[in-house]
């Protein structure tokens, strides 16, 4: 298979340059930027295992829901307090997009 080849040229600059060139931060409150990866993981996956757990009609074990229910309540509270934390709690409406 014959690929064509792209050929264009670089402006007069180092190759670190062009490659260590950050782009600035968007106009957003510091507690918008980025959240905690670790705590979002726990909620979405204890999320999860409630909805598995409340959709098992059939065989449902009431000692896993509850359990699984007291983990949801406990990631949301650990999400909100990191939240408030980066003072969201204190932004008006619509000063950040999550």
């Amino acid at each position: 298979m014959n690929i064509p080849t792209l050929a264009c040229e670089l402006p007069d600059a180092a190759p670190e340059e062009l490659v260590e060139q950050l782009f600035p931060m968007p106009d957003l409150p510091p507690a918008c930027i980025g959240l905690e990866m670790s705590l979002a993981r726990r909620l979405a996956q204890a999320k999860a295992r409630l909805d598995r757990l409340e959709n098992e009609v059939d065989s449902r074990d009431l000692s896993a829901l509850a359990t699984a229910r007291v983990e949801f309540a406990l990631a949301a509270r650990a999400m909100a307090d990191e939240l408030i934390a980066r003072g969201l709690h204190a932004l008006q409406d619509g000063d950040c997009r999550l």
